[in-house]
């Protein structure tokens, strides 16, 4: 599924054109998904329509890691606590 996400989008950071990716490529999950999900190979875990392609850095660790300095999440900052981008660890 990975190559086919990259292809669709171009290789472009978030799928936006003229934001080429220089470096490590991630394709993120839109939505949440479990372990669970996972290890039943659930559908949803390979739905093209929930999962984009991003820049691992910085983009895709300011979804998970940004504090409020990161512009691009306008959120405010939020305590980061072991394996909170790992639901299903704990």
């Amino acid at each position: 599924m990975r190559p086919k996400i990259i292809a669709r989008d171009g290789g472009y950071d978030l799928g936006v054109r003229g934001c080429e990716i220089v470096g490590s490529i991630t394709v993120h999950h839109m939505n949440p998904i479990t372990e669970k999900d996972i290890l039943n190979r659930d559908p949803i875990v390979f739905d093209p329509e929930f999962l984009i392609t991003t820049a691992t850095t910085p983009t895709h660790r300011a979804i998970h890691y940004a504090d409020d300095r990161m512009f691009i999440l306008n959120k405010p900052y939020e305590e980061r606590k072991p394996n909170d981008t790992c639901p299903w660890r704990v």
